[in-house]
Order: C-alpha cells, then sequence, then structure tokens
C-alpha cells in the first residue's frame, strides 16, 4: 500500500526543529522526543540518536552513535525500512529524512515510526483474501459474491464457466461487472435469477433456491442457491451454481428404467419393452439418427427413429436386421461400424442423405448367450461414445437380461399352468380352453365336437403292487401310445389320475368316433415293459358329442364322464356313448343322496312296524321298517334310497338311528302300559362290519332298560360269507347279550350248510320269491324247497318266519307245511307306531 507522509507526524517535527532559536533547545527537543529521531551527518553517519530510537534498534547509544545510518537518504521522501534487532528480530518502520542544522554544521533528521503491526495485519489480509480465492477456486460449485449494486466483488473460476449459462455473457460474470443488470437485460433463467437477486438485497428474501434448464446447452441444468448476509450498505448476496446435469440424467433414466420395468411386472411382450428401451435411449442420446435393437432367442426386432423419413425405414430397419444377425463384430462388446466396411458401403446413399457419421455395435451380454442380444447406434455427431453413453448401454444390458428372465420364466410358468408335469400332456385348464374354441368352430361350421373320457382298469393294482413309481411311468407311456392315435388338431389332457381326455374337433359322424376309440383301445393291446415287468392295461372310454348331448365344455366332459363309469361298470374295457335316459337316473340318485344326508339332522326319517304272528294267529312281534319323508320328494320307499345309503356308507348312521328310535317307541309303549314283544331291525353288510357294532349295540341295550329279548337283527346270507370264527365270536357276543339273531331272504344267497349249524343262529326267514306262488297249482317245486327248508330249520333247532304272505292259500300251505310265524299284508301292513297300540292291545 502507497504510504502518504502528509498522515504522519514526522514533518511537523521536522519544521518544528527547524525553526528552533538555538542549538540547546533542538537537541533537548531531539532527544525527549517520542518518536524514534537520529541526527544524521551528510554521508550517513549517526551523530545522535534518542531514546526512542534506541529502543526501536534494540541497541545502546555507543552501539548506534558513529555508526553508519545503512539506508539511503532520500530528504522529502518516506519510505519502507526493515531493522533487524540484535535479538534477530526485525522491526518494520516508515523513514522519512529532512535537511537540518546540527551544531552549526549541516545534517539530516531521520524520524522511523514503527509500524510493524499494520503491515503483518496488511500481509494477513492478502493472505486471507489469496486462501479464499484459493478456497473458491477449488470447490466444484460456483460462487460469486454480489454487493449491494449487484456487482461481482469475488468470484471462482467454476463461476466464469456456469454463470453464462443462465443467459447473460461471460464478461458480466467477471469481478467488477454489474451481474444483477446482466441479468435483468438477459433471456430465460437469467431474468428469474435478478428478480431473486433483487428481492434479497430488499431484504424481502433470506434465500432462494431453484433449478433450470440452461438456454445454452441442451440437457444441461443448473441449480441456483443465494443467500443475504449483512445490512445496509454492506449487505452482501453469496451465489451458488452447481451443475445438476447427471442428476436429472439419472432421474430420467431411473423414470425410463421404472417404466420398462414396470412393463415387465405387467408382463407386456418383448417387443414392446424393447420399443421403450429404444425410446429411452431417443430420450438419452439428443443426436441419435437411429437406432436397433435384437433378441435373437427371442425372434425380436425393433427399431427406433427421430428423423428418419418414413419410406427409408423400413430399408434401415432390413440393413439393420442383416447387420445384427451376421454380427460382424462377435468377439467385441462396444464396436466401431467403418465406413470403409462394405456393411456401411450397402446403404451409403442413405446413410449420407440422413446424416449418419458414426454407428456403433453393442454386444448385449445376457444369461443366454453373449451374442444373443444386440444394439445398433446411428448418430449424427462425429464423437466417440461418452461414459455417460457407457453407462446408458450398461442400463438396456441390465433391462435385456431382467426381460429375458421374466419371459423365460413366464413361459415356464405358462407351460407348468396348461401341461401336466409328469406326462407333458395338456391338463385340465388347457383342455377346456381348446374345447371351448372346437365348440365355437362347430357351432359356425355346423359340425360336431367329440369329447372322450379315458379311464384305465385296474390302474390301481398297479399302484398298490408295483408302487407309484411304476404306476408313473406306466401313464407316461400310455400317453405316448395315445399320441400316436390322435390327429394334430385333436386335444389328448390327463385330466388326473389314471384318467385322460380326448377333445375331437370337426367330428362327421358318431362312427368315426367309434373308430377312434377302438383305436386307442387297440393301443392298449400290447404289454407295457416297465423296470422289468410286463404289465397289461386297458381302458374304459366314454364320449359324448355336440351339440346332441351338451353344447358347453362343462356339460360335455361330464355327459363323457358319466358314460365312461357306465362302461366300466358294464364291462371294462368297452367303449359307451352318452345315454340321457340313464343320466336322468344318476341325476336322481345323486339328489337322494344330497338329501339323504340332511335326513337325519331334519327329523325325516321314521320307521313302520309290520306284525308277524305265529301258527295261533297270536301277535309274536314287529318288524322295524324304515320310511324317508321328505319335502321335495314326498314318502320315498327304501328301495330308492337304501342301495344309495350302502354305497355311500350313510346306513351307518342310518343303522344306529334305527336302533336308539326303536328303543324310544318302546319305551314310549312301556309308559303307556303296553306289553314288550320283539322288534326285528335289518342290519346292512357295512353296518355289521364295524369293528364298534357289537359295542353300539350293548350301548343301546343298556340305555334302554328292557326285558332281554326284546331285539331281533335280521342279516342276510352274504354277510355270513366269511372268516367263520370271527364271524362266530361277533354272532356270540351279541346273543350273550339277549340279541334274537335271523337270517332274512334264506334261500337267495349262497349259505354253507357247514357254516349255518355252527353259527348261533336263531330264525330263518324264508324269501318271499319262494312264498309268492305257493297257492298255485303249479306250484310243485316251490312248496318242496319251502319243505325242505322249514324241514332244514327246525333239524337246526332253528324257527322259520315265512315274510311275504299275502293270500290265504299261502297261509294255508306255510301252515300245513309246519312254518312257526307269518308276516306280509295277510297278516298286516306295516303301520306308523300309533296304529301299532290296537296290534299291542289284543
Amino acid at each position: 500500500m502507497q504510504y502518504d507522509p502528509s498522515a504522519f507526524e514526522p514533518r511537523s517535527t521536522a519544521d518544528r526543529l527547524s525553526s528552533c532559536p538555538d542549538q540547546r533547545s533542538l537537541q533537548a527537543i531531539v532527544a525527549n522526543n517520542a518518536n524514534a529521531l537520529l541526527v544524521l551527518d551528510l554521508a550517513g553517519t549517526v551523530l545522535f540518536a534518542n531514546e526512542a530510537a534506541l529502543r526501536l534498534f534494540g541497541r545502546q547509544a555507543d552501539q548506534v552513535q558513529g555508526s553508519p545510518f545503512g539506508f539511503p537518504l532520500q530528504p522529502g521522501l518516506t519510505v519502507d525500512a526493515e531493522i533487524v534487532r540484535p535479538d534477530h528480530s526485525v522491526v518494520i518502520v516508515d523513514l522519512r529524512v529532512e535537511p537540518i542544522e546540527w551544531d552549526g554544521v549541516p545534517a539530516m533528521l531521520a524520524v522511523l515510526h514503527d509500524i510493524t503491526e499494520r503491515k503483518q495485519a496488511e500481509q494477513l489480509l492478502i493472505e486471507t483474501q489469496q486462501l479464499l480465492h484459493s478456497a473458491l477456486d477449488a470447490l466444484p460449485s460456483a460462487i460469486a459474491i454480489l454487493n449491494q449494486y449487484g456487482q461481482v466483488l469475488a468470484a471462482n473460476v467454476r463461476w466464469l464457466q456456469l454463470g453464462p449459462l443462465l443467459g447473460v455473457d461471460a464478461i458480466d460474470c467477471t469481478v467488477g461487472s454489474s451481474f444483477l443488470a446482466a441479468c435483468q437485460l438477459g433471456v430465460g433463467p437469467a431474468v428469474v435469477v435478478a428478480a431473486a437477486i433483487e428481492q434479497l438485497l430488499a431484504s424481502e428474501l433470506e434465500r432462494y433456491e431453484a433449478e433450470f434448464a440452461t438456454v445454452t446447452q441442451d440437457r444441461c441444468w443448473l441449480a441456483v442457491r443465494a443467500v443475504r448476509f449483512g445490512a445496509g450498505e454492506r449487505v452482501r448476496v453469496v451465489i451458488v451454481l452447481e451443475d445438476v446435469s447427471a442428476r436429472h440424467q439419472a432421474e430420467q433414466i431411473g423414470l425410463a428404467r421404472r417404466r420398462v420395468l414396470e412393463l415387465i411386472a405387467r408382463q407386456y411382450d418383448l417387443r414392446t419393452i424393447a420399443r421403450e428401451m429404444l425410446q429411452l435411449i431417443g430420450e438419452q442420446i439428443i443426436d441419435l439418427v437411429y437406432a436397433a435393437y435384437m433378441v435373437r432367442s427371442a425372434a425380436v426386432f425393433a427399431s427406433y427413429s427421430r428423423q428418419v423419413l418414413h419410406d427409408d425405414l423400413p430399408l434401415l430397419d432390413q440393413w439393420a436386421h442383416e447387420l445384427l444377425v451376421l454380427s460382424p463384430y462377435r468377439n467385441q462388446r462396444i464396436s466401431e461400424l467403418e465406413v470403409d466396411s462394405p456393411h456401411w458401403q450397402t446403404m451409403q446413399s442413405l446413410i449420407q442423405m440422413h446424416v449418419i457419421n458414426r454407428s456403433w455395435i453393442i454386444a448385449l451380454r445376457t444369461n443366454r448367450d453373449p451374442a444373443d442380444g444386440w444394439l445398433l447406434l446411428c448418430r449424427h455427431t462425429d464423437a466417440p461414445l461418452a461414459p455417460e453413453d457407457r453407462q446408458l448401454i450398461d442400463h438396456i444390458e441390465q433391462l435385456t437380461t431382467i426381460a429375458l428372465e421374466q419371459h423365460t420364466t413366464l413361459h415356464k410358468l405358462a407351460y407348468q399352468a396348461h401341461h401336466d408335469a409328469l406326462t407333458g400332456l395338456p391338463n385340465r385348464l388347457l383342455f377346456e380352453d381348446r374345447l371351448q374354441q372346437a365348440i365355437e368352430h362347430a357351432r359356425r361350421s355346423n359340425t360336431l365336437v367329440a369329447v372322450l373320457f379315458i379311464d384305465l382298469d385296474r390302474f390301481k393294482q398297479v399302484n398298490d403292487t408295483l408302487g407309484h413309481a411304476i404306476g408313473d411311468l406306466l401313464l407316461i407311456q400310455v400317453a405316448r401310445r395315445f399320441e400316436l392315435c390322435v390327429r394334430a388338431t385333436d386335444t389328448l389332457a390327463r385330466h388326473g389320475g389314471d384318467e385322460f381326455l380326448l377333445a375331437l374337433p370337426e367330428i362327421d359322424s358318431p362312427q368315426q368316433v367309434t373308430m377312434i376309440a377302438r383305436r386307442l383301445q387297440e393301443a392298449l393291446e400290447h404289454p407295457f415293459f416297465i423296470n422289468g415287468y410286463e404289465i397289461f392295461v386297458s381302458a374304459s372310454i366314454g364320449a359324448s358329442l355336440y351339440p346332441i348331448d351338451g353344447t358347453d365344455v362343462i356339460t360335455l366332459q361330464r355327459a363323457a364322464d358319466m358314460a365312461m363309469y357306465r362302461a366300466k361298470g358294464t364291462l371294462r374295457n368297452s367303449f359307451q356313448f352318452f345315454d340321457a335316459a340313464i343320466t336322468h337316473s344318476s341325476l336322481e340318485q345323486l339328489q337322494i343322496e344330497t338329501l339323504l344326508r340332511r335326513a337325519i339332522e331334519r327329523n325325516e326319517l321314521l320307521l313302520h312296524y309290520q306284525p308277524k304272528v305265529d301258527r295261533a294267529g297270536k301277535l309274536a312281534g314287529f318288524e322295524a321298517l324304515i320310511r324317508w319323508q321328505n319335502a321335495e320328494l314326498g314318502l320315498v320307499s327304501p328301495s330308492r334310497f337304501i342301495s344309495i345309503a350302502e354305497e355311500t356308507g350313510l346306513i351307518v348312521p342310518i343303522g344306529a338311528w334305527v336302533l336308539q328310535e326303536i328303543v324310544r317307541q318302546m319305551q314310549a309303549w312301556r309308559q303307556q302300559g303296553l306289553p314288550i314283544v320283539p322288534v326285528a331291525a335289518n342290519v346292512s353288510a357295512l353296518q355289521f362290519a364295524q369293528t364298534s357294532f357289537v359295542q353300539t349295540v350293548a350301548d343301546t341295550l343298556a340305555r334302554a332298560d328292557l326285558p332281554s329279548g326284546w331285539l331281533e337283527l335280521e342279516l342276510t346270507e352274504s354277510m355270513l360269507m366269511g372268516q367263520i370264527d370271527n364271524l362266530r365270536r361277533q354272532l356270540t357276543e351279541l346273543r350273550r347279550l339277549g340279541v334274537t339273531l335271523a337270517i332274512d331272504d334264506f334261500g337267495t344267497g349262497y349259505s354253507s350248510l357247514a357254516y349255518l349249524h355252527r353259527l348261533p343262529i336263531n330264525v330263518l326267514k324264508i324269501d318271499r320269491s319262494f312264498v309268492a306262488c305257493l297257492d298255485q297249482a303249479d306250484a310243485v317245486v316251490e312248496q318242496n324247497l319251502v319243505n325242505a327248508i322249514i324241514s332244514l330249520g327246525h333239524h337246526l333247532g332253528m324257527q322259520i318266519v315265512a315274510e311275504g304272505v299275502e293270500t290265504a292259500g299261502q297261509h294255508r300251505v306255510l301252515l300245513d307245511a309246519g312254518c312257526d310265524m307269518f308276516q306280509g299284508y295277510y297278516i298286516g301292513r306295516p303301520l306308523p307306531a300309533e296304529a301299532v297300540v290296537a296290534w299291542l292291545q289284543k
């Protein structure tokens, strides 16, 4: 900093000394002055130094006086000088020399002021400013400090690069220029920034933040942050600019990536996903003229162009497709298509027309094959791929891998969802879809569609004896043989277990279906050889026809299923068409089964009692006969529901209910004072086979608290065919409980006389088929059979009961033959419980 001598005292001191009237006064002033004063001769030797000067130099008087001054003598000028003390410390002084007269001799007066602290403060300020500038220049952000007038007080190098992007000239961003005024006259973001600076300087805002797209560079974004500090004339505004283009680009890529991933998640096809990825590339590479994308394994090709003419696009697509198929740079991930290559020369005119200067072929690495995915980029700018372009390619490669994996997974899931895992045949879902298509086609073309339901005979025996592994291998081989018997337009499917379905579209006649069914059965005539086993298997097949047996998928399948069960029930390895009449009967049985399951809880079952009399006509007991009173079916005969109850197992809870109801009714009669007579109940084979049956009877008798011998159980002959020891033990336990045992419908089964005499049976009941014609003149054979049964029973110690006695003639013949008891309409019809009272009162 330039020293101003007028601001200091030495001149006035020298003037005062030179105006002294005598030398004595001059010497006194010099010696006692607070300033450091030296008297020098004209040669520069120190003649006198006052105390202040000695302290400044850090020396004694004899060390200073007589010594050369050592500094240039320039009268009238003030200069800075450095004094080195004996202790090596340095003092900075400003020095002024003025001519005087000392002891009558011309001399020089040197006046020195210690300015060390001021100089150190100035140096610190300079170093601080230099450090500030260095720190600002080291920051990645652009920073400028504006004064109260909007002028640039300080700025770093980055500010000079980014500031003009706001829409002002570069000169307006330099230190000392009026940045605010330039922004007010600028364009784009500059005008908005100017308004913000004005508000900050006016203390209307403390802080301002915004982001702008620049006006001078494409795809360049700046983040602007400004803060105010100070007040009044010392108010300052600090502006920070940051290039956020990379973040904006990453956000745009992220959004586009999410769009692609959303398409993948929504299971869009690969071509649509490829177009979206090419759109992403076009948004990020501004000078892109044309791009093509191909995945060989998925047979996907897509292209993108922002400026290629519509008529030229097919030619470019054909060129790109051939180029990517050939893959001339297979061993390189990113390769530039050389201008002098034959591939470039092929499309030279079109390339020149659309100003394509550089092109790249990029291999998209996937989990399938390094040469599976390919990308072609044709650009207008003659510049290499930038790092952000390569990063974009990495994104496309990742998205391609994800899309292909999703595509593969979806194909696998779709196949698994529509095919049987064991045989590979279509499953029921795919079968029904194709059958629906066949029905719609047949409706338009007025043709038939056949559905075949195929069930392997005795397949359970193979599983039970040879194991499920052998059974599975057998199903696979059966499927392969069946496939050889059908047309390409037919659909063979596995329904489940050992059942197969076959849809035959465009059938002309039922005879054609019969021929195909016979062909399927003939395919099974030869044995299967599996793991050393020779296995024979046959199939029962049922068929239904559209539109004869149904017009929808479910009805046709159900009809074919019913026909198959009829074929299996009549003769295995046979074929049957659907019969509506039989189906009506099956539906009726299904309805009965459904309603019967609720019959007990709804109190719909009831018992009727048919009397039995002895030879004198006296009441000997009753047989309890079940009836079913249903709201929909009315009074249902046992012949309609007993067989169904036995097939479904419902006969077990029904039989238990019968015993409980008999107990309840007999207790009621006993409370009325009526006599107790034996009541017979029929026992089904399924009920008798229950291991808990004897215990159930024992519990029923215990709860009844009735005299012994009141319960009679009627068994059929077929129930006595089995392990004689187990059967005898079970029957003996029942006899010990006081239960009377009777064989019902005797003579119609296959009873062994050897078994019969060893079992504790009390009663034989002659079947009504033998009794029905006893009163006819030509019934000699029937009469002899009845006589033999009665004689046999009596010799075995059993009572004989004839059931189905409906006429006096039948009763007379049985009476003459020695029959013990009689039951039938001639004796009395089955009666409800309240009508039985009259019999008991006789």
